[in-house]
Parts: structure tokens; sequence; C-alpha cells
């Protein structure tokens, strides 16, 4: 399974082609594959929002959008250190070199998943020097452990297959779907049958399992 997860830099022919789309109307196409900004979230607020309109200008539409609506925001006021959807995740995947930096992972999926499944008592091991990895969790009471594979600081892309898992398991049609631009980890969390109309908008992301 875990031989998906191959690090793939993007030709330029894999990235969305470029067309003119306003910020609105963006929205609305990435809300009807089930990427959205969070109930409490004024678009107006948010400077991040308003910059991705420089993406539509360049030609590059939906891929700002959307990692945008998934990056943590820091330095705008009353916005730091939350997320404007919880339906997408961008961040670096150079991320991992001790213990805690999963479990700071693991919180941000816990907020993804609720409240669909729970997530609680949160852990980690990280071991640089052994290799040894692991994290636990309860999800919806039931506890879980899992080895992960360490290759210097990059998150292990095994983590996403875990909790695709979990939603399989648990009779949800909601997966986590992945994209390595380069500089960042872009995650998604949708139904798998929007992942078609996903794809194309936005032709660059993977599954993470295949179920």
């Amino acid at each position: 399974m875990f031989g998906l997860f191959k690090r793939k830099r993007r030709s330029a022919s894999d990235m969305p082609s470029r067309v003119h789309i306003s910020i609105d109307k963006q929205l609305e196409h990435l809300e009807a594959v089930g990427i959205r900004l969070k109930p409490d979230v004024e678009i107006e607020q948010c400077s991040s929002i308003m910059d991705a309109a420089s993406g539509a200008r360049e030609g590059l539409p939906f891929i700002h959008l959307l990692m945008t609506m998934g990056r943590e925001l820091d330095g705008e006021e009353g916005c730091e250190g939350i997320f404007l959807s919880n339906d997408a995740w961008c961040f670096d995947r150079e991320c991992i070199e001790d213990h805690g930096d999963y479990v700071l992972k693991l919180e941000r999926i816990a907020m993804m998943l609720a409240p669909e499944i729970v997530l609680a008592n949160l852990q980690d091991y990280v071991d640089m020097e052994t290799g040894e990895c692991w994290i636990s969790f309860c999800a919806n009471g039931t506890y879980c452990r899992h080895e992960l594979t360490l290759s210097d600081d990059w998150l292990s892309l095994e983590f996403f297959a875990i909790f695709s898992e979990l939603l399989a398991a648990s009779g949800s049609p909601k997966r986590f779907f992945y994209s390595d631009t380069g500089n960042e980890l872009a995650v998604v969390l949708i139904d798998k049958d929007c992942f078609g109309p996903l794809s194309e908008r936005i032709p660059i992301f993977l599954p993470t399992i295949q179920a």
C-alpha cells in the first residue's frame, strides 16, 4: 500500500490549466467537491484569502486558494493559530524532528475528522538516531498504535493512510488525498466520489489508499 508514497515532482503539464476565475467562483467550485471555508470565517477579514486572488490573476486558480485555505494563519490580527478550512491542510512536510512533532499533526487531524471520528489521548515517539517512530491515540474510544517510517525530517505519508483506513472502516465515504507540491504538502479530506471532480479542477492529487 505504502508504495504509493514516492516523492514526485510535478511537471508543468501536471499543473492546473491557466484560466481566470474570480475568488467567489473558485470558492463555489471548491465547495462543490466538499472543500469549504469554516462557517465563522469572514473572507474580508483575512488578507491571505484576498492575496489568493493574485493566483487567479496569474491564471492559476483553485490551487492557490485551496492551499491558502489549508494553511495555519500567522500574523493576521485575530486569526493566529486558526485554519480557514477543516477540509484542507497545507504545510511544510519537513517537520518531524523530535518527540511531540507528530502530536501537533494529530491535533490538526483531530480537527479535520471531528465529529465523525473523535481523537483523544494523542501520543508519539520520535527517535531520529534509532529510527523508532510511532503514534498512538484513541479513535471513538478505541486505542490505536501505529509504527511510522522515519525519513530525515519528512512527515511520513503513512500518517494519512492510517486515517483514511479508519474512515473506511467506520463506513465513512471520506478519504484523505494529497499532493507534494515541492515546497509544501497539500492534503484534502473529501468524499471519495468527489475525487474525480476535484481532479478536473486541480489534477495534482493522489489517493492515500485505494478503498
